[in-house]
């Protein structure tokens, strides 16, 4: 280290380190007031603080020493940011949490096992009794961290892959039943907006009822306008592209955001005829622009508002089931697998390649209805 006086009367401090992939030497400086003992202490370790960080960045096949798991989800983050929509990248900050108080972001990334964790995540699951989906959205985050980790030089091989976890056997049946609702709890969960009191009860409904006619997520449905419903042939179809920017954001912030939540969900979708009716109510007298399910001044209705309905409408009619806007989606589903539509065509018409919960779903009601031509076929 060597120290230079500016032209101002500060100290500037240098160092040099050779650069492992030029071989080339290169500077670093830091700048005090005083060139003094405790000035140049100071400097040394701002420089080789400095010089490190440099070197981190460097991918060159050597791994870099003493990083902790905070330091790589620090340069992660803003990268994870980009590459996600802004109501995934809202729910991170919670896993982040859990993340620093299980694990440490002060534990250095090389010292992570596949044992280790392993034994974090069946630790949630049986002690401290976390649902399997959350500790299953954990998994995928540190999967992501420990990739970044990979992949820039500072751990030497990836703990996260092909991790034998223990989870809970779980009834699938009754699992899975949880997610849809059968015609009487769907008719039963919608009139329930009518008995409380609010001015949008018939809006809030038929939000509902569109969901379980036409399998939208809800973020489409609140951003759909009067002219993405068009008319061919005697058959009305709508377009689907864009989603609301809503979580974490005030009801007069959130936006329409024309990236869709996966690449397949750009698509048009045939509408039935008892949608085609709510359409019509809620499209006259609106301009092209205009969206089709809104409030006052063709504003956003308030998703949050619909969900906490829906979770009094699930207390106060026993309905032991998952009941949130996402899931007249899956009963959707249940109702295509009713009437035979392939699964292929149900996953298109829902905007998705592959989803678990959707195949579970259809297969689940295509077995039910296997066993009831079953019992027909006995009683021959």
């Amino acid at each position: 280290m060597w120290a230079e006086t500016t032209k101002d009367g500060k100290v500037k401090f240098r160092e040099q380190y050779k650069d492992p992939l030029t071989g080339k030497y290169k500077k670093v400086s830091v700048t005090y007031d005083k060139n003094t003992n405790q000035t140049r202490r100071r400097a040394q370790i701002a420089l080789e603080s400095k010089i490190q960080s440099k070197l981190r960045h460097i991918q060159d096949g050597n791994i870099k020493k003493d990083v902790t798991l905070g330091e790589v989800i620090k340069e992660w983050e803003p990268v994870y940011k980009k590459q996600v929509l802004s109501g995934t990248y809202y729910s991170w900050s919670t896993y982040k949490k859990i993340i620093k108080d299980k694990i440490g972001f002060d534990v250095l990334i090389n010292k992570i096992t596949s044992k280790y964790l392993i034994n974090l995540y069946e630790n949630m699951l049986y002690l401290e009794d976390y649902d399997k989906g959350f500790v299953v959205q954990l998994k995928a985050k540190m999967n992501h961290i420990m990739k970044y980790a990979y992949q820039h030089d500072y751990i030497s091989s990836l703990p996260t892959s092909n991790l034998e976890i223990n989870w809970p056997k779980k009834r699938k049946n009754a699992e899975i039943e949880e997610k849809f609702l059968e015609d009487d709890e769907l008719d039963k969960v919608i009139n329930y907006f009518y008995t409380v009191r609010t001015p949008y009860s018939n809006l809030y409904a038929s939000i509902c009822r569109w969901q379980a006619l036409t399998g939208m997520r809800i973020g489409e449905v609140a951003t759909l306008q009067v002219k993405n419903v068009k008319k061919v042939n005697e058959k009305y179809y709508a377009d689907i592209h864009g989603t609301l920017v809503y979580h974490g954001l005030k009801l007069t912030e959130q936006y329409k955001s024309p990236l869709p939540k996966t690449d397949d969900s750009y698509r048009t979708i045939l509408i039935p005829d008892k949608a085609v009716k709510i359409y019509s109510e809620f499209a006259k007298g609106k301009k092209s622009n205009d969206f089709i399910f809104s409030t006052y001044n063709n504003r956003f209705f308030s998703i949050d508002a619909i969900n906490h309905i829906l979770g009094a409408a699930k207390a106060d009619l026993k309905i032991k089931k998952i009941i949130s806007t996402h899931t007249f989606r899956h009963t959707h589903v249940s109702k295509l697998a009713e009437l035979g539509v392939p699964l292929y065509i149900i996953q298109k018409r829902l905007g998705h390649s592959d989803s678990e919960i959707t195949a579970r779903v259809y297969l689940h009601v295509t077995k039910k209805a296997q066993k009831k031509y079953d019992n027909i076929i006995e009683s021959l």
